[in-house]
């Protein structure tokens, strides 16, 4: 096995005496699982088919001790499906059904006086979770692309169409900060919240450090961190996004070469 959310074959928790515990992958860790999930959901979904003109978007989360990517239609959905690992390292798909909230049902609107951009999922409330695990993740991504054409029947099907330039992005973001931070290695929170990059990752570590990755549009990611020690502040531009997947041929582009990943999370306090 392989470390990542981290020594090999060995998981240790720590455990940190401030409450309430959360846990957070390390920045690191988050860089390594995220492209290798987003790699193996593009080579399932070029063998699949759906109905013509079907759209997924891939939102990066950390939801009850799951951390990968949740499989977002465009559109109205009655089911959740998310791709990720545990604390094991095991791949985990999980099922959960969607319904309607009520309508006076309260639902975040700012965050740090941002507004947060509304979507199908932040009006749904979720029951029936169920999770899957697999020996390996091609048979994770190939489970919840056969789960995506029984949940949306209808002809003529056709690869679905995939939004990757923001996930592309947001890969050789958490790269580069990982590079940049790699003295602190500095934990990362995702929300799971739509456009959440233009919002910020917050970055945090046992010693009182803190900051943040934030995208700003048009296209520049800036990195903020302030330790004891020392202030970074950087950004830069990224490249030109990927195309939507459309075909097999693309798909088989991006597929990782490591067929499996294992993870360690570390207890750290919201």
């Amino acid at each position: 096995m392989l470390g990542a959310y981290s020594a090999p074959r060995k998981f240790s928790w720590r455990k940190l005496s401030v409450m309430p515990q959360v846990l957070y992958p390390l920045l690191s860790q988050a860089a390594t699982i995220l492209p290798l999930v987003r790699g193996h959901i593009v080579e399932a979904a070029g063998r699949c088919s759906l109905p013509v003109g079907f759209s997924l978007d891939m939102v990066p989360i950390l939801e009850e001790k799951l951390f990968g990517y949740e499989l977002t239609p465009i559109g109205v959905a009655e089911t959740c499906l998310t791709l990720g690992c545990k604390p094991d390292g095991e791949p985990v798909l999980r099922k959960e059904s969607l319904t309607s909230s009520p309508p006076g049902a309260l639902r975040l609107a700012t965050l740090d006086g941002l507004t947060i951009a509304r979507g199908s999922r932040e009006l749904s409330s979720r029951s029936g979770r169920r999770d899957f695990r697999f020996p390996d993740w091609q048979s994770a991504a190939k489970f919840a692309c056969t789960e995506l054409e029984v949940l949306f029947p209808g002809t003529p099907r056709w690869p679905p169409r995939l939004d990757l330039g923001p996930n592309a992005s947001l890969d050789r973001a958490l790269l580069a900060a990982a590079t940049r931070l790699a003295r602190w290695n500095p934990f990362i929170h995702f929300c799971g919240l739509p456009n959440e990059e233009q919002l910020g990752y917050a970055l945090c570590d046992v010693d009182g450090g803190h900051g943040e990755l934030v995208f700003r549009r048009p296209d520049q990611w800036t990195l903020h961190w302030i330790s004891a020690r020392e202030v970074v502040r950087e950004a830069w531009s990224v490249v030109a996004p990927e195309p939507p997947l459309k075909r097999h041929e693309a798909a088989a582009r991006d597929a990782p070469e490591d067929p499996r990943v294992s993870a360690q999370i570390t207890f750290l306090p919201r």
